[in-house]
């Protein structure tokens, strides 16, 4: 395992890059737009005293009837397989179904996504430890 510094040094890089990330999110053109749509959104439910759950029950019946829409809905389907990602030059390990989560980011902007897909070890779920 790496000594508490070099873990710490490698956490607040992360910070940084994470940090730089949002700093040009929040530049973005399109993020401004869905800020913007979702305040007036929230302005137009406020002034009706509706919620957001009612105006989602309301429209989720409709979404719900369009065609062509595949389903998200959680346990239909296959979902992808549990990986657990070890970095060799760190020896911190990160459980996840892809390579979304924060921590697989950094590595990717650091290493490159080819090879922290190869720390990359499946995991089989129907074992108990």
């Amino acid at each position: 395992m790496t000594d508490p510094i070099t873990q710490h040094e490698q956490l607040k890089r992360q910070q940084q890059r994470i940090q730089e990330q949002l700093e040009q999110l929040e530049k973005d053109e399109a993020y401004q737009k869905a800020v913007a749509f979702k305040k007036d959104i929230e302005d137009v439910l406020e002034m009706h005293g509706k919620t957001t759950d009612e105006l989602l029950r309301i429209f989720g019946k409709v979404a719900k009837q369009s065609p062509g829409k595949a389903s998200s809905g959680k346990g239909k389907g296959t979902s992808l397989p549990l990986k657990r990602y070890t970095n060799p030059h760190t020896g911190t390990v990160v459980e996840a179904r892809s390579l979304r989560k924060p921590e697989l980011q950094a590595w990717k902007e650091e290493y490159g996504e080819e090879t922290v897909k190869s720390w990359a070890e499946n995991i089989d779920e129907t074992k108990t430890p």
